[in-house]
């Protein structure tokens, strides 16, 4: 009996599925997105995938080992205000945290919001100061009790904020996380008082310093727990009753899975989960054919998505940015923007604009025939002539030419005094430039060289476009994997069971010390990881995983002293017990890290340096085929299928045309030329060649 191994990542305009067979065959699957129920999406795709197997949906499903999924539910509750009504609990006098925030309001703003400085406004707090009750209580930055807890009034507090309507309860005291038996008190109290409220306590949530992101993220898990466990139940329910036998897991944004009853506890870490798939197969294809450092590009229906893999591994971050809220949780570093084939584009006092507005799935771009009417981004493609509109998505969709030319003529084109394939290229143009600059901001303004940088270009989208924001951007090759319209969902096949366990216990060095670990001892820093590591395996084996399968990376946060921001400083995998001559290395490698992102000269070595927080990431391999070949790669002739005309600088010009089943490996393409595969369209252009790699791949190179 065959076994199959199911990946599937559920955007915001399609939902795009992955089947592994043992003997690691990848089939490719893609359906609209259905965004009230989002389980039916992925049965769609599966029905398909039933179907090349000829088999029953029940017969296919019964027959899946592993069972993961990224999703946008915790995201989109965010972002559409749809989390639960959440009553928070702070130290007297702390009650304004939130309110306050960090000062700055550009959090989360694209640079034209930011430089409309007059205009700008902080973002309305994540919870009303209505919401917010202060509690006597109060412990000190060592954990010790300056004020015992006042319990009565703790059960006026949470008798306040249950009859000012809160459906849930976040907690979050002053230094909590140096002494968190306040805040177990509180949890007991607010068992008796209010058992059917759910609790977030930040000391077990996130115990880490920075009062505000500790507040912000605690508040917005407690608010994201119960809408995510009431969808992921509703998921699992009809996935089994279609003939699932094994439980789900879910995505996180630190790159790995975890089971459905972590994740409903740390709900939060699932937010912004679905780009970062992406990153992780760029990372494993990219591994794979020799490439270390790796610009990872997703262009979708609704936003462009960037992300980098240095030296084989993605790059993180200390938080993870929601819309303006910036959470205090580890991710794989993607920003995003809103340009995807379904942004709008307009015209503003005579500007024209492309985006962040999005058609989405209903009723999507102009040509989709869904009652959409303002042009997008998809309609300026298949104006020009990139798209062919008999074989959309492998000719599932007929694409309408001339609902496009009229969205376009209507908003754009007359507004501007334009011809329509001007004003259609107008749109290409200022989306594929916005794309250019983001990636920049990815590299350059972090101290790297994109043209250091293979990218990886992937979503519904990104083939189609890459070849001008990649030769923007000088990157050496423009590589389009055969996954690369279901990439995100490729990632998610191949990340594995993870747990991150962290912690604040801030240590110094005194200034001007050359003995780091005299300040930092390595047996303490061994047993704060210890404990760290155990809690995570602990978590791991309760999901299933092999304890002896477990490896671990651990890292810590350090800055110098009397300065804010931290960086990350990474040990060598393992367990092993630190020395002295590696906790040397760690501060040497900090001062390398700052110098490289900040420039040389600008590290305070004399000042000494605090590590801020611990953490240790724990993970347990997902038993899964190991890949061999992905559906789609052709061993055909080589010979194009024709010519189309594409509208290119001012003018119409003739672009051959290859269809994926004449592919075969080490054909060469030069362009003008498009390649139309069964879910994707690439194009490469006038000045560049590409060839066809063993695994299927398009690796598209200037041409000299």
């Amino acid at each position: 009996m065959p076994t199959y191994y199911v990946a599937s990542d559920i955007g915001g305009t399609f939902t795009d599925t992955v089947v592994i067979d043992q003997d690691g065959d990848v089939g490719r699957y893609k359906s609209s997105t259905v965004p009230d129920n989002p389980a039916e999406g992925v049965l769609d795709t599966l029905v398909d995938a039933a179907r090349e197997r000829a088999v029953e949906l029940g017969e296919l499903l019964g027959q899946v080992e592993v069972f993961a999924h990224g999703t946008t539910i915790a995201t989109n509750a965010m972002l559409e205000g749809r989390a639960r009504r959440v009553g928070l609990l702070q130290t007297r006098g702390f009650g304004d945290t939130l309110t306050i925030m960090r000062g700055f309001k550009g959090i989360g703003l694209d640079e034209e919001d930011i430089k409309r400085f007059r205009t700008l406004v902080k973002q309305p707090t994540a919870v009303p100061r209505a919401m917010t009750e202060e509690i006597t209580e109060r412990i000190d930055y060592a954990g010790r009790v300056v004020c015992p807890l006042d319990e009565d009034d703790v059960r006026r507090a949470v008798r306040a904020l249950r009859d000012r309507g809160a459906e849930v309860i976040a907690v979050a005291l002053l230094w909590s996380f140096a002494n968190d038996t306040h805040e177990r008190r509180v949890s007991e109290i607010l068992a008796e008082e209010a058992p059917e409220l759910g609790v977030t306590l930040s000391s077990e949530f996130l115990p880490r310093i920075g009062e505000y992101e500790r507040t912000l993220t605690t508040a917005v898990n407690a608010s994201l727990r119960p809408v995510l466990k009431t969808s992921l139940d509703s998921f699992e329910h009809t996935l089994t009753r279609a003939g699932l036998r094994t439980g789900p897991l879910l995505m996180q944004s630190n790159g790995g899975l975890a089971t459905f009853a972590e994740v409903e506890k740390r709900a939060a870490a699932t937010v912004m989960s679905g780009p970062v798939g992406g990153v992780i197969a760029s990372q494993f294809l990219g591994t794979r054919s020799g490439h270390r450092n790796v610009v990872t590009t997703d262009m979708g229906g609704t936003s462009f998505d960037v992300g980098l893999v240095l030296d084989g591994l993605p790059v993180m971050s200390n938080t993870t940015l929601i819309g303006r809220d910036e959470l205090a949780l580890p991710s794989v570093a993607v920003r995003a923007i809103g340009a995807g084939a379904g942004s709008i584009a307009s015209v503003h006092n005579g500007v024209l604009q492309v985006g962040p507005q999005s058609a989405g799935a209903r009723p999507g771009p102009a040509c989709y025939g869904r009652g959409g009417e303002l042009p997008t981004v998809a309609d300026a493609d298949l104006v020009l002539g990139y798209l062919n509109p008999d074989n959309f998505l492998g000719g599932r969709l007929t694409l309408d030419v001339e609902r496009a030319r009229a969205a376009i003529a209507t908003h754009v084109a007359e507004p501007a005094g334009l011809s329509v394939e001007q004003a259609a290229e107008g749109i290409k143009t200022i989306v594929d430039s916005r794309m250019a600059d983001l990636v920049r901001q990815v590299t350059v303004e972090q101290g790297y060289d994109p043209t250091d940088f293979a990218l990886f270009a992937y979503g519904g989208a990104g083939p189609l476009h890459a070849f001008s924001y990649g030769a923007e951007l000088g990157c050496p090759q423009i590589i389009v994997p055969i996954t690369a319209s279901v990439h995100s969902a490729f990632g998610i096949g191949c990340s594995d069971l993870t747990m991150v366990e962290e912690i604040s216990q801030p240590m110094q060095t005194p200034p001007g010390t050359t003995d780091h670990a005299a300040a930092l001892p390595p047996e303490t820093l061994n047993a704060t990881f210890d404990e760290l590591a155990a809690r995570a395996t602990r978590d791991l084996v309760a999901a299933g995983a092999d304890k002896d399968a477990v490896t671990y990376v651990r890292s810590v946060e350090i800055r110098f002293r009397a300065q804010i921001h931290v960086l990350t400083v990474t040990f060598d995998a393992g367990s092993h017990p630190l020395s002295a001559a590696e906790i040397h290395s760690m501060v040497e490698r900090f001062v390398d890290q700052y110098e490289g992102r900040f420039g040389k000269g600008s590290a305070f070595v004399e000042g000494g340096v605090e590590i801020t927080t611990f953490r240790v990431v724990a993970t347990s391999p997902v038993p899964r085929a190991e890949f061999t070949t992905v559906a789609g790669g052709g061993a055909g002739t080589g010979r194009a299928a024709g010519t189309r005309p594409v509208f290119s600088g001012g003018g119409w010009h003739d672009a051959a045309v290859h269809r994926a089943e004449e592919l075969h490996d080490g054909l060469t393409i030069s362009g003008l030329a498009i390649v139309e595969l069964t879910d994707t369209t690439v194009v490469i252009g006038p000045d560049q060649d590409a060839v066809v790699d063993g695994a299927g791949d398009l690796v598209i190179t200037q041409r000299a």
